[in-house]
């Protein structure tokens, strides 16, 4: 007998949303799931300087994964980290991660 499984994005919603609230959906490349993101009353004015600060340091951070994962001694050396890991899926999620980390500190 076949499976029919329900063709909506969502296989139940909990709680409402409201007439303001914006949602955006997107598909998740690990398994193609659809997901829906509601945002309350979006922000529309500029960036603080944290928020700034924050985003400069995530840049920094891809730009330096990016330099470890093309020399080749460091990048064996995260690699073996990483498959002794569960929580991140892609070597280059956990290397940015591990990097943002020292930068933060």
């Amino acid at each position: 007998m076949a499976i029919i499984k329900n063709s909506t994005p969502f296989d139940s919603i909990q709680k409402k949303f409201s007439g303001s609230d914006e949602i955006h959906f997107r598909n998740r490349k690990k398994d193609n799931a659809t997901i829906g993101v509601r945002v309350k009353n979006p922000y529309d004015g500029g960036q603080s300087e944290a928020q700034q600060a924050v985003r400069n340091a995530f840049k920094a951070a891809q730009t330096q994964a990016t330099t470890i994962l093309a020399d080749p001694e460091q990048r064996a050396t995260y690699e073996a980290k990483f498959k002794a890991q569960k929580k991140y899926i892609t070597l280059r999620g956990y290397v940015v991660a591990q990097v943002f980390k020292q930068i933060g500190e």
